[in-house]
């Protein structure tokens, strides 16, 4: 599940920012956006279930609140695109950084 979510994770990034990059954004592309990113996050939380009682499990708890964090970020743009964009960005980066700090960990 770990592996599809970050399939799913990685295809949201992607068909967000390649029509971003060619100037071609349009809101099909922002539902696609959100689905996908939505998928993520629904299945890191069901990997993190199924991690239940395992030593991983706090990974699984990190990857999940962080991608929990990004899509109540990216719901709440439309209210204050500024601030909430700002924090989506913020809370993607972060991602990324706790995603480098625990394959530092593992090696």
């Amino acid at each position: 599940m770990s592996r599809i979510s970050s399939m799913f994770f990685m295809a949201s990034l992607l068909v967000y920012y390649i029509p971003k990059l060619m100037k071609k954004q349009s809101k099909s592309f922002i539902k696609a956006h959100i689905t996908l990113g939505a998928l993520s996050f629904i299945a890191m939380a069901s990997e993190m279930l199924m991690n239940f009682g395992n030593a991983e499990f706090f990974k699984y708890v990190g990857f999940s609140i962080l991608l929990g964090i990004i899509v109540i970020t990216g719901a709440l743009i439309k209210k204050n695109r500024k601030l909430y964009g700002k924090l989506h960005g913020l809370a993607t980066i972060s991602f990324f950084i706790y995603l480098f700090f625990i394959i530092n960990a593992a090696i």
